[in-house]
């Protein structure tokens, strides 16, 4: 991870997507933070589509990390994912804006 901020420590923004993000101390004061709020129902079906699936990797995940409410707290912004690609894109595309002014 070091090496990554250290070749992109020019640019205006860098997006991480990290599992277990609060849960392993990697958040900064400086940090800005979405937090995507989705439908447990809805993201088990998305995992159970896929090809790969690593199910016993996905429930370590799970047992470990923080609960949503939480999450939502030490979020700067939330975006409710509806699983549908333009209302996705228009509220990162909004959250960018907000960001660079």
């Amino acid at each position: 991870m070091k090496h990554f901020f250290k070749v992109n420590k020019k640019k205006r923004f860098v997006v991480l997507d990290v599992p277990l993000f609060f849960e392993n101390k990697l958040n900064t004061k400086k940090d800005i933070i979405v937090f995507i709020q989705a439908n447990k129902k809805k993201i088990n079906q998305k995992l159970n589509k896929r090809k790969n699936i690593n199910l016993k990797l996905i429930n370590i995940l799970r047992k470990n990390q923080f609960s949503s409410k939480l999450k939502k707290k030490k979020s700067t912004y939330i975006i409710k994912n509806n699983f549908v690609r333009n209302t996705a894109k228009k509220n990162v595309k909004l959250i960018l804006k907000k960001i660079s002014e």
